[in-house]
């Protein structure tokens, strides 16, 4: 279910500052712009606007740094001042990735600012503020009488299958009246559970504004951006230098959605159980070894040496199957739609399991090997 059209009004322009990228926050960033007389040329090399970009700089580089965004700043957000270097630096950040045109840099970059949000929502204090903020994302949020939140089950079915773990599966969760609640465990009070959800909303929406943003992007607006993205898009393709390095000989014959899934870890992307568990399991198929398998986790958002380490030699010591089509389709883990004309052998009505995929795309292999020696010897 989209998000709701007509969000709750924030009025709170510390609130804006704070949370930029709310879509309440858009007309605060415009009145900032035209109060100060500055449009997004000026954004790139008005000296007194250095401050939104050095602001702007942290935010990127924390994010492609796997840092958490500090919600600290140099200045006061209590102040219009300090209001307004907070939003124009979340713009000026938003425009640097876009300008990029760089899918890597755009996952991350959403996943720093929602992660920003997850760490601060779940530590608000008043609950009415709080389902203000809640409200904007989702269509039906409450407090339970046992006091947890509750939130309507469309908004859940639609997002939890993008969060790993038992504890986002519908049937782990109480269910009553079409409302699921979000009760506490060891690690979390429901707060901090509910702003996880959100967590993925917010994600969404930055990446689906940005690539409408690149669409519309000028090119000498982006010819005048060079010099910061090549500064960002640098640092992030060093980062990519010295992370995942694929072993395996075959990798061009992995299936579509083992690689989309080791693409979205690299970047950060939270991959849900199913996915996770598919990927640890393709892994021992294709004869990785664990530290190779364990190698593909390092970038997720919640890596844990020990506990993904522990949940390899779980999958590897029982020889788990990799799950089939159908379930990684129904898990939104599968990046075919039937037909589509990137992966023909995908749409091919008796590829039903990304095993069958590897082992066609092997037997092609050979089969074109084989052709090549015969014409070779021909030719002597």
């Amino acid at each position: 279910m989209p998000m709701p059209l007509q969000p709750p009004a924030i009025e709170d322009s510390v609130v804006t500052a704070r949370y930029p990228f709310l879509p309440q926050a858009n007309p605060a960033i415009i009145a900032h712009m035209e109060a100060n007389q500055v449009d997004l040329e000026a954004l790139v090399d008005t000296e007194w606007l250095e401050a939104v970009r050095v602001r702007a700089r942290v935010r990127l580089l924390e994010s492609v740094n796997f840092k958490e965004i500090d919600a600290t700043t140099s200045v006061d957000i209590h102040t219009p001042y300090g209001q307004m270097v907070e939003c124009l630096s979340f713009l000026y950040a938003m425009v640097t990735v876009c300008a990029s045109f760089d899918e890597r840099l755009l996952g991350r970059w959403a996943e720093g600012e929602a992660s920003r949000a997850d760490h601060l929502w779940g530590s608000i204090e008043t609950p009415d503020s709080f389902q203000r903020l809640a409200e904007t994302y989702l269509s039906g949020v409450r407090k339970g009488e046992d006091g947890n939140w509750e939130v309507s089950m469309i908004d859940f079915i639609e997002i939890c299958p993008k969060i790993s773990g038992a504890y986002w599966r519908l049937p782990n969760r109480p269910v009553l009246n079409g409302w699921v609640t979000l009760s506490p465990d060891s690690r979390e009070n429901s707060q901090q559970r509910l702003s996880r959800l959100l967590k993925e909303r917010i994600r969404t929406q930055l990446i689906d504004e940005c690539r409408e943003r690149m669409e519309r992007m000028d090119e000498a607006f982006v010819g005048r951006m060079a010099e910061e993205v090549g500064r960002i898009v640098g640092l992030l393709q060093h980062r990519a230098s010295t992370e995942v390095s694929f072993t395996s000989a075959d990798e061009e014959d992995w299936p579509p959605c083992m690689r989309e899934i080791t693409t979205q870890l690299a970047q950060s992307v939270n991959i849900n159980h199913v996915g996770r568990v598919f990927l640890a399991s393709m892994s021992r198929v294709i004869g990785l070894t664990v530290d190779e398998a364990q190698a593909l986790f390092m970038n997720a958002p919640d890596y844990s040496a020990d506990t993904t380490r522990y949940q390899l030699n779980h999958v590897y010591e029982h020889e788990y199957t990799p799950a089939g089509c159908p379930k990684l389709q129904i898990n939104a883990c599968c990046p075919i739609s039937r037909g589509d004309a990137k992966s023909n052998l995908c749409s091919r009505e008796w590829m039903d399991h990304p095993l069958k995929y590897l082992r066609a795309r092997q037997r092609a292999k050979h089969r074109e090997e084989q052709t090549a020696a015969s014409a070779s010897s021909a030719d002597k």
